[in-house]
């Protein structure tokens, strides 16, 4: 396909130019409006700018089945900051010795199970709340300024129908 040598929309943000390349897609003929309009640099923002609003529960699965074979109770050895070990004391992480000083890098290193899948369930919470919300724009009438709504959080709406 042949797209715009020059723009269109010069200076338009990728959410600008994804609204318009929706609207235009919704076209029996949307290709070839979409290819007279936008650049092939703007037809690559936009897809990346839509992609990188798919949550990716893929990769997230993948970290918590990761995250389910560490064995629980991480810490750091008493007296010795800089070893990390599991709950039943065998070594995980040695990172030298340290004495009793406070050693940053092993404290972090004790708490990333625990904090991973803090995070974990924080991120699947925030996505649900995420996609209800562009429930909600996607099936709003006149009752609100969709736009209003859809640039607090870059949504372009209908943009879930292109999956």
């Amino acid at each position: 396909m042949t797209f715009r040598e020059t723009s269109t929309f010069p200076g338009w943000t990728d959410w600008q130019l994804a609204r318009e390349a929706l609207h235009q897609a919704g076209f029996s003929d949307g290709e070839q409006r979409i290819a007279k309009l936008f650049t092939q640099e703007e037809v690559r923002r936009v897809n990346a700018y839509l992609a990188a609003g798919r949550p990716d529960t893929g990769r997230l699965d993948a970290i918590e089945t990761r995250l389910k074979a560490v064995p629980a109770g991480w810490r750091q050895r008493e007296g010795d900051a800089g070893l990390i070990e599991d709950a039943d004391g065998h070594p995980v992480a040695i990172l030298g010795s340290s004495g009793d000083g406070p050693l940053l890098l092993g404290e972090f290193l004790a708490h990333v199970p625990a904090d991973t899948e803090w995070l974990a369930q924080q991120l699947r919470r925030a996505w649900a709340q995420l996609d209800q919300l562009r429930d909600r724009i996607d099936d709003a009438g006149s009752h609100m300024v969709r736009t209003h709504v859809e640039t607090a959080n870059g949504y372009v709406r209908g943009s879930r129908d292109t999956e």
